[in-house]
C-alpha cells in the first residue's frame, strides 16, 4: 500500500479546486455572453422589423406583385476562416442566415427575402417565437403595423448567435486556462515552502544521537507546535525512564556488591575450614547474606516498578482499619507479640490499591518494630480531617535527630546510629513512592515519647 503524501494531496487538491473555479467561471461567462448576444440580436430583429414597417411605401401596398430581395451569389461557400471571402461588394455570405417577410393583413406577400417563402406565416402572432426549417432552428420576430396594416417578420438562424457566442467564449476561455499554468506553479512553490518546516523537523529528529533527549527548540509554524509539544513530552518520558533505568542499575550494582563480597568470603572460609563448627557458621552466614541480598533485590524491583508507574491501577474503596490489620497480620507473629499495640482507627475509607497500601503500612510498622525495644508500645491512630484522612504510627524507640528527619525516605539513606541494624535503606523510599501514587504525603516527626512519629495523609473518599 502506497504511503499517503500530504504534499501530493495539497498540490492535486488545490489544482483541482483552481480548475473547478476556472471552469465554473468560464461557464458563467459563456452563459452571460449568450444572454447578452440574445438580447442584442433580439433587439436588432425588433428594430429591423419596425424600420422596415416605417420605411415601406404606402403606394407599394397597392401593387399586386410582391418584391423579392435578392441574396448575394456567394452565400453557399460554406464555413471559411478568411474574412475577405465572407464579404464583398455584393454583400455577405451570412445573408442566407437572416431575412424578413412583409405581408398584408390578409397574408398577401409584399416584400421578402428568398428564404421567407419556405416559412409558414399563416399563424400570425406578434412577438418572438422559434421555427424549424431545413434542420435549423430559426428565431422569428413578428411585428404588426396598425398604421399601414402590414405584418413584418424578421428571422435569424440559431447558428449565427451560437457561432458568435462561441468565439467570444473561446476568447475568454483561453486566458483563463493559461492562468492555470502560473497558478499551478505558484501553488507548487507555496506547498513546498509551507511543508519545508516538517522536513526540517524530521531531519532534526533523525540527526539526534540516542542520548540526546533534550527538548526540540526548532522554530516551527503554529500548526506544528502541538506536534513538537507532544514529541518533547515523549522525549521527556524517555529521558525519565532512561534515568530510572540507569539509577536502578547503579543502585543494584552498588548495593549487591557488599553481600556478594560477604558470600565470597564465607564461601572461602567454608572451603578452607578445618573445624566443622567454623564451616557451619560460615554456611549460616552465607544463607543470611543470600536472604539479605534476596530481600534487597525484591525491594529494588518493587521500587523500580513504583518509579515506572505513572498512574495508580486496580484502585478501589478501602477501609483504613482493614489495611492496618492486614499489614500487622502479615508480619512474623513472634515479632508482633514482642510489643504492646494501641490501635484506634475508626471506620475510615480511602481510595487506593490494597496491595500497595498494605505494603507501605507494613514497612512502617516493621520499621517501628525494628527500632523499638521489646514490650514497648506502638500506637496507630486514624482521624478524619476536613479534606483528608490522617493515619499516624508512633513508636517508643530512640528516634532520630531533627536534622535527619528531612533525609528519611531518600534511597539507601541510613542514620549512622542505626548502621548496626540490618536493612538497606529502601523501605521508607518505597513507602514514600506508594503514598505519592495515592496523591498523599508522608511526614516524619519526633514523637513526644522520644521515638519516631510517621503521619500519612490520604485523600478521603467523597460521598
Amino acid at each position: 500500500m502506497s504511503k499517503w503524501s500530504l504534499r501530493r494531496t495539497l498540490i492535486i487538491g488545490i489544482n483541482l479546486a483552481v480548475i473547478a473555479v476556472l471552469m465554473i467561471t468560464t461557464w458563467n461567462i459563456y452563459r452571460d455572453i449568450l444572454h447578452e448576444i440574445d438580447e442584442v440580436f433580439d433587439a436588432q430583429m425588433a428594430q429591423t422589423a419596425k424600420s422596415i414597417a416605417s420605411l415601406y411605401p404606402v403606394d407599394a401596398l397597392a401593387e399586386s406583385n410582391p418584391q423579392e430581395i435578392p441574396l448575394s451569389s456567394f452565400y453557399d461557400l460554406g464555413e471559411v476562416d478568411d474574412g475577405s471571402l465572407e464579404r464583398g461588394q455584393s454583400g455577405h455570405k451570412y445573408e442566407h442566415k437572416i431575412g424578413f417577410f412583409v405581408t398584408t393583413e390578409q397574408g398577401q406577400p409584399l416584400a421578402y427575402t428568398q428564404q421567407a417563402l419556405d416559412f409558414d406565416f399563416t399563424d400570425r402572432r406578434a412577438g418572438y417565437h422559434d421555427a424549424k426549417h431545413s434542420g435549423y432552428t430559426w428565431y422569428v420576430y413578428s411585428y404588426y403595423s396598425a398604421a399601414k396594416s402590414i405584418w413584418v417578420h424578421t428571422f435569424q438562424r440559431e447558428d449565427v448567435r451560437s457561432e458568435l457566442s462561441g468565439y467570444l467564449a473561446r476568447d475568454q476561455l483561453y486566458p483563463l486556462l493559461l492562468m492555470w499554468v502560473p497558478i499551478s506553479l505558484i501553488v507548487l512553490f507555496i506547498v513546498y515552502f509551507a511543508l519545508r518546516p516538517i522536513h526540517q523537523f524530521a531531519q532534526d529528529l533523525r540527526s539526534r544521537e540516542v542520548n540526546q533527549l533534550h527538548p526540540i527548540t526548532t522554530e516551527l509554524p503554529q500548526e506544528l507546535e502541538p506536534i513538537r509539544a507532544a514529541v518533547n513530552i515523549l522525549l521527556a518520558r524517555v529521558d525519565l525512564f532512561s534515568k530510572r533505568e540507569k539509577r536502578f542499575i547503579a543502585d543494584a550494582s552498588h548495593e549487591l556488591r557488599t553481600p556478594l563480597s560477604a558470600i565470597k568470603v564465607h564461601a572461602e572460609n567454608v572451603q578452607h575450614a578445618d573445624d566443622p563448627m567454623h564451616a557451619k557458621q560460615s554456611a549460616a552466614a552465607i544463607i543470611e547474606s543470600v536472604d539479605r541480598m534476596s530481600n534487597l533485590v525484591n525491594q529494588l524491583l518493587s521500587l523500580n516498578r513504583l518509579d515506572s508507574s505513572a498512574a495508580l491501577t486496580n484502585s478501589a474503596s478501602l477501609q483504613v482499619k482493614e489495611i492496618v490489620m492486614t499489614a500487622i497480620n502479615g508480619l512474623p507473629s513472634h515479632d508482633v507479640e514482642r510489643f504492646e499495640w494501641d490501635i484506634k482507627v475508626p471506620e475510615l475509607a480511602v481510595q487506593g490499591n490494597e496491595l500497595l497500601l498494605v505494603s507501605a503500612i507494613s514497612n512502617l510498622i516493621a520499621n517501628a518494630m525494628k527500632f523499638s525495644p521489646s514490650e514497648s508500645t506502638i500506637s496507630i491512630r486514624g482521624q478524619q480531617k476536613a479534606s483528608h484522612i490522617l493515619l499516624s504510627i508512633t513508636d517508643q524507640g530512640t528516634g532520630v535527630p531533627k536534622e535527619v528527619l528531612q533525609h528519611l525516605g531518600n534511597r539507601f539513606y541510613r542514620h549512622q546510629e542505626h548502621s548496626h541494624i540490618e536493612g538497606a535503606g529502601l523501605g521508607l523510599s518505597i513507602v514514600a513512592k506508594v503514598i505519592e501514587l495515592h496523591q498523599g504525603t508522608v511526614t516524619f516527626k519526633q514523637a513526644k515519647s522520644g521515638g519516631l512519629l510517621v503521619e500519612i495523609q490520604l485523600p478521603k473518599v467523597e460521598d
